[in-house]
């Protein structure tokens, strides 16, 4: 896709920097980040919320690391970036960066997500509460899996966030089951197509290619049983 991108970097130093998502509301989040300097300037073109590869150490050596991180803020010489605390000591030695997907810019229906929980959540341990497969046995409609998935924050608040996920193919999907929880839902470009994984603790988990994903919260009124299909 248009959007792939990979920088070279230099680190000048990381700082840790507390991250406050949605202050002044009830989904209010902290959470440590770390705020990378750089020798030189970054390209203009990357932009918050992006999810990109971070790649350490040099290659064939036990420095070598790559890991995922979300890019929170960006400036010319530096980037907050939220990922696992475990690689800190790590980041100081970060070689390259290359974008593996931007929400903002592929899902239909992101920004209000964003807006209401400060990031694209990868649903970690969330509950898979509807599944449903549309695939026509005839004509140009291609097949649809629509997934509902009940996030839940760290203080408890639910909230049902439906996906579409619009021209599937190459699909390896597992039947969903009584207890539908979900490790991690995950994107990344591939050719021109977007590569969805959702990795389960238990029950339904898939992997497939599609072209489009629409994202959108559901009203909490909404009948929140499940169906399951």
């Amino acid at each position: 896709m248009k959007n792939e991108s990979i920088w070279n970097v230099n680190v000048r130093s990381v700082e840790r920097e507390e991250i406050c998502f949605v202050p002044n509301t009830e989904w209010q989040a902290h959470v440590q980040g770390f705020r990378l300097h750089f020798n030189t300037d970054l390209p203009m073109n990357l932009r918050a919320q992006d999810q990109i590869l971070i790649t350490v150490g040099e290659c064939g050596l036990p420095t070598w690391a790559a890991f995922i991180g979300t890019v929170l803020d960006c400036r010319s010489d530096s980037i907050l970036l939220n990922t696992n605390p475990q690689y800190e000591s790590r980041l100081v030695n970060a070689r390259q960066f290359e974008r593996r997907f931007s929400p903002l810019t592929s899902i239909k229906g992101a920004q209000n997500v964003i807006d209401r929980f400060g990031y694209f959540p990868p649903f970690h341990y969330d509950e898979i509460s509807k599944v449903c497969m549309e695939a026509p046995e005839q004509g140009d409609i291609k097949k649809k899996l629509s997934v509902t998935i009940r996030h839940t924050s760290t203080g408890g608040l639910e909230q049902l966030v439906d996906l579409d996920f619009e021209d599937i193919r190459h699909e390896d999907i597992s039947p969903a089951e009584e207890c539908n929880i979900c490790l991690q839902l995950s994107f990344a470009y591939e050719g021109e197509q977007i590569r969805v994984q959702l990795d389960a603790v238990s029950g339904f988990s898939a992997s497939f290619l599609c072209r489009n994903v629409v994202v959108q919260l559901q009203d909490q009124s909404h009948d929140s049983s499940h169906e399951l299909r």
